[in-house]
């Protein structure tokens, strides 16, 4: 985990990877890969930081958005618990009183609303279930945020879209324009 704090004004952002996000005015936790990683380090915010928003970040894939649109994920389903064998619900944790989807985060009308799937697993080929995008770690961040109350947004730029073009492309050539497009988003907030 790598916090860089560089203002008061009690915004983080949280996001995995620098090549996602790094502009140089905000206050910046990369956590490195996976909903682990991203649970760990939004508590350690929440800990230290007395955050008065978080903002989670980063890159989706979408059967429903097109490549290049940024989403404003306001719901989240944890897409790779399975324990009904346990007898739990799909997506929700043995023994919690959880939804299978986690409704948490401010709505930004500027953005389409979008129901995310997170798993530690990368999607190649998106299905249809209770979700709309699929990421690796806004479920954690939303879950650690509203379980101590820190108002949370999120947004995520499509970088494997709807529109039949995910085939020509690898997630790391998506990088520089997802930068551009959530470094615009940032300032507005």
């Amino acid at each position: 985990m790598d916090k860089l704090k560089r203002n008061n004004s009690g915004i983080w952002v949280l996001i995995a990877v620098p090549g996602e996000f790094a502009h140089p005015d905000a206050n910046i936790c990369y956590f490195g890969v996976g909903k682990v990683n991203a649970a760990i380090a939004a508590q350690h915010i929440i800990d230290t930081e007395n955050p008065k928003l978080i903002v989670s970040m980063g890159t989706a894939g979408s059967i429903e958005f097109d490549y290049g649109q940024m989403v404003n994920p306001t719901r989240w389903v944890q897409r790779d618990m399975n324990l009904t064998e346990l007898l739990a619900p799909k997506y929700v944790v043995p023994m919690t009183n959880d939804a299978p989807i986690l409704r948490y985060g401010d709505r930004d009308e500027k953005y389409s609303d979008a129901v995310c799937g997170s798993g530690d697993t990368f999607v190649r080929t998106i299905e249809r279930e209770l979700w709309n995008c699929v990421e690796m770690e806004g479920y954690a961040i939303a879950y650690a945020c509203k379980r101590a109350g820190v108002p949370f947004v999120s947004y995520k730029f499509i970088s494997d879209g709807k529109s039949g073009d995910t085939a020509d492309h690898e997630w790391s050539d998506t990088l520089n324009s997802a930068k551009m497009a959530l470094h615009s988003v940032y300032d507005d907030i």
